[in-house]
């Protein structure tokens, strides 16, 4: 059975583990975003997913502060799903992605980082990215670590498993 053959006939499907992967990863990178902002500015999780929900919905969205931090969970989590699902569609396609774990969830991580802060986050706050390399270099390894790493090796051994 050739390696395509082998993605689409895995028991259970890919769905689950691509469900399971976002949660983990969402969950690393938001724990992480959390302790970073903490260490950094004695800033509360609370706003943390506050700030989220303003930039993603805008500020006057919502008001109440509970709301402002659901929503802003809900679009963290919506976003590290979506980066999921792209990260798996792109293993399955791209050869060259298979071939080391450590160097594609690296390389995985800085693409997230550079699409987050400079086209993403950009045209949601209405303004240009401005490099800053302490924060810039931190939140690349944040997601690295929370996002690319586990995405690799998650994706790895799935589809490296026999049927």
């Amino acid at each position: 059975m050739t390696y395509a053959n082998n993605l689409n006939n895995r028991p259970g499907g890919v769905i689950p583990v691509i469900i399971k992967a976002g949660l983990l990863a969402g969950t690393l990178d938001i724990a992480l975003a959390f302790l970073y902002s903490y260490l950094k500015r004695d800033t509360h999780p609370a706003t943390v997913l506050q700030y989220i929900s303003k930039v993603a919905l805008g500020k006057t969205t919502f008001t109440n502060p509970t709301i402002l931090t659901i929503t802003g969970l809900l679009v963290h989590f919506a976003i590290a799903m979506a980066w999921t699902i792209l990260f798996f569609i792109l293993y399955r396609k791209i050869n060259l992605i298979r071939q080391s774990k450590i160097v594609t969830g690296m390389l995985y991580g800085l693409f997230v980082w550079a699409m987050m802060n400079v086209i993403i986050l950009p045209l949601w706050n209405n303004r240009p990215f401005v490099f800053n390399p302490e924060s810039s270099s931190i939140n690349a390894v944040i997601l690295i670590v929370a996002i690319g790493m586990p995405l690799s090796f998650i994706a790895h051994r799935y589809y490296s498993k026999k049927v």
